[in-house]
């Protein structure tokens, strides 16, 4: 664990005993409580996330797009553009989006333990552009008014 992880399990643990829990904690509450602050594959907690997309929703305009942002770590980059997308369909209210966070961190992690890998942080292709003029309904449609005329 890092010294970060560990300040946060003792911030956690003097929170619990300020509540009026019992000390020391049982082992099953110590182990939950190091789980929960600690992270899990990738030493990322749901408050990581939460910051994360809070810190990218702030200084999103500086950027041309989300892939030139400075993600923390790259699967923060998935899990908040999921956020975003879920957060404006669903119009959620910023514990629901703590809620689906919390769902999207847990099927990272999931997918990476099954040897997956985190997709690259790139930029999606644009959509090909027609070609300039009538289309081929279009010139079908020309042809036939023609042949209407003349026959």
């Amino acid at each position: 664990m890092t010294s970060e992880q560990l300040t946060r399990v003792c911030s956690a643990l003097a929170d619990k005993w300020r509540a009026g829990s019992h000390w020391p904690p049982d082992l099953a509450e110590f182990v939950s409580i190091v789980a929960e602050c600690s992270g899990g594959v990738f030493g990322l907690t749901v408050e990581d996330v939460m910051a994360e997309n809070k810190r990218w929703r702030n200084e999103f305009y500086r950027y041309s797009c989300a892939e030139k942002f400075p993600w923390r770590h790259p699967v923060l980059y998935h899990i908040c553009i999921a956020l975003k997308r879920i957060g404006i369909e669903r119009k959620l209210t910023e514990g629901e989006l703590r809620t689906q966070a919390v769902k999207q961190l847990a099927h990272w992690e999931k997918r990476v333990a099954g040897g997956f890998p985190i997709p690259p942080i790139r930029r999606i292709l644009e959509a090909p552009k027609a070609p300039p003029g009538p289309t081929p309904a279009e010139l079908a449609y020309e042809q036939y008014k023609r042949k209407k005329n003349l026959g």
